[in-house]
Formats: structure tokens, sequence, C-alpha cells
């Protein structure tokens, strides 16, 4: 071992820097300082950036959201986090689909629910889509959804009572289908196109196709203007408010991140407009369905559940959503109670996509 390699090995165990620290030191170099007259002050200012640069490497994450409450710097954090999120997911754009092949997009969700003597008992149901874009991406496409794919009870009691409560909804139920236009970002659904038809069927906000995805503005003004139209509200909601219009914002945003068919400017696009609706926090390190690692965008919607958007800090990539309770037993629609206890994880997701040679094959 010479001088060069005991160089190499000062400081190996300083864990690497946090993405949003790093964020938050270019942004701070990137910004241009004040014009400073005197030559004395300008060196203090010079020397303070680069031992800010310096001191990255020591910066560990410091803000830490829980149940709704708001630590101060949340919102400030949360705002850098989505810009550094829309550069790093501008500046990689989605692998082309190569002719002859598909791109998979996988979506899993798990919802849970409370039931039986006072709301003791717990059940968790996962749904799971498959389908399959071929190089053109054009409809119709191949998709499997696996309803009730999983499901699990606690305590043991809670089965029985579930078995007698549901019987018809205990077991998996397949649909299959070659005649797929959209896919519910859910995973419980399929949007299909009729048989024979040229016609693409209409997508929505609700149920994204590649279509609809492909209409919307990328300009964040005119995509946050389109995010608040209320056009497909259902009849009985509440009455359309700011409040309401922001809500459902960030509802639409996280709808169609999470279809896993966004393309990457569409995606940049949409972290940038999330940065100017209010309330978004930035939460603590958190996972998808699936267990991969991320940081989270929360924002409490008007129901008291807070809804979050799981994002990995060093590519951008949006990996899937989480529902938590901040309250116990919020409100419905209609004002009634939920069964729900704070801390409750009321959906949860994971959205993956894969290039494959072949796709299944269903008559």
């Amino acid at each position: 071992m010479n001088e060069i390699d005991l160089l190499k090995r000062v400081r190996d165990d300083v864990p690497s820097p946090d993405p949003i620290a790093l964020a938050r030191a270019r942004q701070r170099l990137l910004t241009p300082s004040p014009v400073r007259r005197s030559v004395g002050r300008r060196r203090v200012l010079v020397a303070g950036a680069v031992a800010a640069t310096l001191a990255v490497g020591f910066l560990v994450n410091d803000v830490v959201i829980k149940d709704g409450a708001t630590k101060p710097g949340a919102v400030a954090d949360a705002n850098t986090f989505l810009a550094n999120a829309a550069e790093l997911t501008s500046a990689n754009p989605d692998a082309p689909i190569p002719p002859g092949q598909y791109r998979q997009v996988t979506q899993r969700s798990q919802g849970t629910w409370r039931f039986g003597p006072q709301n003791s008992y717990v059940g968790t149901r996962l749904d799971v889509s498959d389908w399959w874009i071929s190089a053109d991406q054009k409809p119709p496409y191949t998709a499997i959804s696996v309803l009730n794919a999983k499901k699990e009870f606690s305590p043991a009691a809670a089965k029985q009572l579930w078995s007698k409560i549901d019987p018809l909804n205990m077991k998996p139920e397949t649909i299959k289908s070659p005649y797929a236009c959209g896919v519910l970002p859910s995973g419980g659904g399929i949007l299909l196109q009729k048989k024979g038809s040229k016609n693409i069927c209409t997508g929505s906000w609700l149920m994204p196709s590649p279509d609809f995805l492909a209409r919307l503005p990328r300009d964040t003004d005119e995509l946050l203007a389109a995010l608040r139209k209320g056009d497909d509200l259902p009849r009985g909601f509440p009455a359309r408010t700011p409040q309401r219009a922001d809500e459902e914002a960030f509802n639409r945003v996280a709808t169609v991140l999470a279809s896993g068919i966004a393309p990457a400017d569409l995606r940049a696009a949409l972290y940038q407009a999330a940065r100017k609706i209010p309330g978004i926090q930035l939460q603590a390190d958190a996972v998808n369905l699936d267990g991969k690692a991320g940081r989270a965008i929360g924002r409490v919607q008007f129901l008291g559940v807070r809804q979050e958007l799981i994002i990995e800090p060093r590519t951008g990539q949006f990996l899937g959503l989480r529902e938590v309770a901040t309250i116990t037993a919020p409100p419905n629609v209609n004002g009634d109670p939920q069964p729900l206890v704070r801390g409750d994880v009321v959906t949860w997701t994971s959205v993956s996509t894969r290039i494959t040679p072949t796709h299944p094959t269903i008559r």
C-alpha cells in the first residue's frame, strides 16, 4: 500500500451525502450573490461557498413529518426535493421500446380496512395488474389484473368473520384482455377498447391512457391549471373551493404518476406543478409496497388522510403511493367517521416497468 492508497481511504467511512443536502448546496452555488464592492468581503463569500460544498458530505436528513405535523422548513425542503427530482427526470428520459418488444408495467396495490368488534379486526387486500405496451405505444394492449391476489387478516377470528360478511370476494379473480387501453392506477381495473374498433377509448384523470397523457401540457402553469380544473368530479362532492381544487390537483398528480405510463417529460412537469400546490411536506424516508426505498412528498387531504408520493431521491424515479390516516376516525365525504386509527396505512402501492421481448397470448 502506497501513499495514494492511504489517501483514498481517508474518510472512507463517511456515508453518501443526502440528496436534499446536495440540492440545497447546488441551489446556493448557482444562485448569484449580491454584488459586493469590498474585495475582502468577496473572498469571504467565495470561501464560504467552498466550505458549504465540502460540508455537504457530513449533512444528514433532518426533516421528519409524522401524522401531518409540520416541522419548520418542511415545505421549503419539499420544494427543493421536487425541483431536484424534476431535473433528474428530465436528464434521464425513458429508454425507447425496441421494435418487436414491449414495456411491461406492473402495478401492485394493497388496501387496509377495519371491521368487527370496536373495529379491532384488520384486513388487507392485494391487487396486481400487468400490461404490455408495444413499440408504437398505440392501443390496444394486453393486460392482466388479479383482484384479491392475496388477503390477510388479524387476528385469526377476523378471517372467519369476513368470510361470512363477503364470501364471494375471498378468492383471487383474474381479468385478462388483449383489448386494454388504460389501467386503474390502483391495479384494480382495466379500461377496454371495443373489440374490432379503431377508436381509442377515452382516458381520464381517473383512468389515464397514453393518448390522454400525451395531450396534457408540459408548461408548469398550464399543467397546474388543468390539474385544478373540476371537470370530472362525481356528483355529491363538496362545493369546489380553492382548497378543494388544490386537493384534487395533488390527487391527480398521484393518479397520473401511479399509472406507470407517464413519459419522463410529463413526470418532470408534474413534479414542477406539485411544487406550487400549497400544503406539501417532505416526509421521512419511506418505502413503496415492494420495499424500494425513497423519500415521500405528502399532503394531508380533506378527509384527514395524508397522500404521499414516494420518489427515489438519486434518480427522480417515481416508486409508488401511500395513504396514511393522520387522525382516528377521519370523516368520509358524507361526514360519517371512517373505521381508521391514526397511523393506519390505508393504501400502499408500487409501480415498476421493464423491457421484455414477449407478452402473454390471450384469446
